[in-house]
């Protein structure tokens, strides 16, 4: 048989070592380099000196090989060719090395850093007049990293706030606070203060003084309670809000309260007996920095009773409620 077979030399082959891969940071080396390698026809010998050119078929990059966007690099004594790679916009990465021997592709994304500093609750109101202390917090983002452990500065920037301490870590929740301390304002009066990571990326807060003649108190749990003699009545949550329903902090609650014996409904007609008083009280309470305060009623362990509670703030802010145990 003549020209049943032929032969040829074996083919070198271009394959992929490694690329970078996931997010990368516009901007920023990626940290894995693109590497290829040349092996000869046999799989095992290396391939020096062959040219293998780099470029991005999608998206814009910088290989450190040369300083542009498209290079040529020889293989080393190894068979390889490297390069790192810098993503100069966000979004997809296609990157190609090409040989006489083929082709590699790897792909990877690319996204802008972004780091954020938001306050949590950026306005606090307070009682005009009062000197009152809460916890601003900011929560800390890098979408790049963790923050746990980043520096937060806090400082006044106008008005009568104080801070302490003066800085502060992010925790592993990306929360970072401080204790703050403000007034005594007038009413419409504001103080602000910020809190800064990274040195610039900061996040505000301002303090608002409210009129005494504009502060409100509302039941937010607790009203309409009616149990056995037997039992407990359970606290009662006020709130102190603004004529705008803005939660006020440091307003001082008056607290009356008085414990009649339990009667009946009055009748229809004829006069209604008034219950003997068993107790009464009077304290005040200060609002926190959501206009929370709570109130243990007064009562009397074992009979029943009802507690006539009442609650005063500022010059217009008041409420009442009866809470009973019955027999």
């Amino acid at each position: 048989m003549t020209q049943a077979l032929s032969y040829s030399a074996p083919v070198p082959v271009l394959s992929l070592v490694s690329a970078p891969s996931g997010q990368v940071e516009v901007g920023v080396s990626a940290a894995t380099p693109f590497v290829v390698r040349v092996l000869d026809g046999d799989g095992a010998t290396p391939v020096m000196g062959e040219a293998v050119t780099f470029t991005a078929t999608v998206g814009t990059v910088q290989f450190a090989a040369c300083g542009a966007a498209s290079c040529t690099v020889y293989t080393d004594a190894n068979g390889m060719a490297s390069t790192l790679v810098t993503p100069l916009s966000a979004g997809a990465i296609t990157l190609q090395a090409a040989g006489v021997d083929g082709t590699a592709v790897a792909s990877f994304t690319a996204a802008a850093r972004v780091q954020t500093a938001t306050a949590v609750q950026a306005m606090e109101y307070i009682a005009a007049a009062a000197t009152f202390a809460w916890t601003p917090q900011i929560s800390v983002s890098d979408n790049f990293a963790s923050t746990a452990g980043v520096a937060v500065g806090w400082q006044t920037t106008s008005g009568a706030v104080s801070v302490a301490p003066a800085s502060s870590a992010v925790n592993s929740q990306g929360i970072a606070q401080t204790v703050a301390t403000a007034g005594p304002l007038t009413a419409g009066a504001e103080a602000t203060l910020s809190g800064c990571a990274w040195t610039n990326v900061c996040a505000s807060f301002t303090t608002v003084g409210v009129d005494l003649a504009d502060l409100r108190v509302i039941v937010v749990s607790g009203a309409n309670q009616s149990v056995s003699a037997n039992g407990t009545i359970a606290p009662v949550v006020l709130q102190v809000t603004d004529t705008a329903s803005h939660l006020v902090g440091g307003a001082v609650v008056q607290i009356f309260e008085t414990v009649n014996a339990w009667q009946p409904a009055c009748p229809g007609r004829g006069r209604c007996p008034i219950a003997p008083v068993l107790a009464s009280s009077q304290s005040s309470a200060v609002s926190d920095a959501n206009g929370l305060l709570t109130v243990v009623p007064q009562q009397i362990v074992g009979i029943a009773e009802t507690t006539n509670l009442a609650a005063g703030v500022g010059t217009q802010g008041f409420l009442s409620l009866a809470l009973q145990k019955q027999p």
